[in-house]
């Protein structure tokens, strides 16, 4: 690779005072690891809306009769984010097709990926399945992103299919003139065979038939979709 792979990180986790109470999450791994092998881009989607440093906690609630889920600020009456968020979400991920990766914070309203807390009634009870309302734009608008919880990385065989999935993910987009590129796409194949055959020989047979039919033409249309939707 020529150049170091760029992650999105959740700010919070790099050490940054940006959360509720003014505290952070830094997390060694990432700022003291990570960060020789990578450069890491912070983002904190409450921060960057407007919300204060201190600020009161927000949550997910669920709403009654639509079951849908919405961003809240639970302490003023007319304290529904959700629409502010979610535009937020959209131009903010839209600046993001460069990065290899994201690494988000669990259990935040905004950017937790699975199992969030999310209100169900008036009494305060929680179910947890939710996700965060820019976390779910990121892996909707990127679905190739490899994405992954602050908290999931400590388990190594997670943390390892993580940096598999990122590097790989670089080398696709240093392939030159990639759209168009079909020996260098072949080659990229090639170069993951191990990878791919680690999971099972059936998954790298399958995709040989694949990349074997790839035409100029039906790549253009896979880089396009990619990095355009």
């Amino acid at each position: 690779m020529h150049e170091r792979p760029t992650l999105g990180v959740s700010a919070c986790l790099l050490g940054h005072p940006v959360r509720f109470d003014g505290g952070h999450k830094r997390q060694r791994f990432i700022t003291d690891t990570l960060a020789r092998h990578f450069d890491l881009r912070p983002v904190c989607p409450e921060a960057e809306i407007g919300l204060g440093v201190p600020r009161p906690t927000i949550q997910l609630r669920r709403t009654a009769g639509s079951g849908e889920v919405r961003l809240v600020n639970p302490r003023v009456e007319d304290g529904d984010l959700t629409d502010t968020m979610r535009k937020y979400a959209e131009r903010r991920t839209a600046e993001m097709g460069d990065l290899a990766g994201f690494i988000l914070k669990k259990d935040s309203p905004s950017c937790g990926m699975e199992r969030v807390p999310v209100v169900v009634n008036e009494e305060g009870a929680r179910s947890r399945d939710g996700v965060g309302i820019f976390a779910r734009a990121l892996m909707e608008r990127w679905p190739l992103l490899p994405v992954e919880e602050e908290g999931r990385l400590n388990d190594p065989a997670i943390r390892e299919n993580f940096l598999e999935r990122v590097y790989a993910l670089q080398r696709w987009r240093e392939i030159p003139d990639a759209t168009r590129n079909v020996e260098g796409f072949i080659r990229f194949h090639a170069r993951h065979k191990f990878m791919l055959m680690a999971r099972g020989a059936s998954h790298y047979e399958l995709l040989g038939r694949l990349v074997s039919g790839t035409t100029r033409a039906t790549l253009f249309i896979t880089h396009v979709n990619y990095r355009y939707r």
